[in-house]
């Protein structure tokens, strides 16, 4: 595999993007969509095509700060291939970024999830390609999420910076928000 990130750079591209999104990300974890694709705009964000070779497989949409590289979304096209596509792609963040720590939010299991063995399995991934839990939990009405790091330590006041950054606005609300939704086990 030869995974590669390029810009999305035609109308034809995000309209691409713009689908894989609403297909693959649940209804509850969305953000609106032209939310997203104005902030790549910012210097510390990126909404990126992933390309095997010459094939489009996925995008992916991320922000940096410091040494720490949040992934807020991504996605690949094809389910039977996804799991080689996703380690791929982790791969390619490790190289473009071998300073940095990744982070990420998976699902957790939850009984009022209907995905429960789905969330086993991208537990049992993560972990499988050498993400740590942080001890960071993050509760939003039926969902829970486990923020997962490799490369490092991650406290969660990192995540805030980065909202303060990417969203100047409203960082400031969306960390008072987010502070009262995440917990920290020990």
């Amino acid at each position: 595999m030869d995974i590669k990130f390029t810009a999305i750079q035609t109308k034809s591209e995000r309209k691409y993007v713009q689908e894989l999104y609403n297909r693959s990300v649940p209804a509850h974890e969305k953000s609106y969509f032209y939310l997203l694709w104005w902030k790549r705009k910012r210097k510390n964000v990126s909404f990126v095509n992933v390309y095997d070779s010459d094939k489009w497989v996925g995008f992916a949409y991320y922000s940096t700060h410091d040494d720490l590289v949040y992934i807020g979304f991504f996605a690949t096209v094809d389910s039977k291939t996804s799991k080689k596509y996703d380690e791929a792609m982790f791969n390619e963040f490790k190289r473009l970024y071998p300073k940095h720590r990744i982070a990420i939010s998976i699902e957790i299991e939850n009984t009022v999830s209907d995905n429960v063995d789905q969330a086993a399995k991208e537990a049992t991934f993560y972990h499988e390609i050498g993400f740590k839990p942080s001890g960071y939990y993050v509760f939003k009405e039926t969902d829970s999420f486990e923020v997962v790091v490799f490369g490092g330590d991650f406290d969660i006041e990192e995540l805030y910076r980065v909202n303060k950054e990417v969203y100047p606005l409203i960082g400031n609300f969306l960390s008072s928000v987010t502070r009262k939704q995440i917990q920290k086990r020990v």
